[in-house]
């Protein structure tokens, strides 16, 4: 396999992983913000701890996401495409 090839396939490969962790993120905040609109003996408080400790798992990673800027900075790798 080619450097070029290998390339190709490391970004490819980071930018769908960075999707998937966005979505996961944004669906675990909607979870969140749906259950705690609901009145209080209706919600699922095990459901809102789960979830809040999953984005906190998945989206407050400072080193993950110091890696995604300086891709971006260094590299001039989007994850908005």
């Amino acid at each position: 396999m080619s450097d070029e090839t290998k390339e190709s396939l490391l970004i490819e490969t980071v930018k769908t992983q960075h999707a998937i962790l966005e979505l996961l993120n944004s669906s675990l905040l909607e979870t969140i913000k749906h259950q705690k609109s609901l009145p209080k003996d209706e919600q699922n408080q095990d459901l809102v701890h789960f979830s809040e400790q999953m984005r906190t798992v998945v989206a407050r990673k400072p080193k993950l996401k110091n890696n995604y800027q300086k891709l971006n900075d260094q590299y001039g790798l989007s994850f908005n495409d």
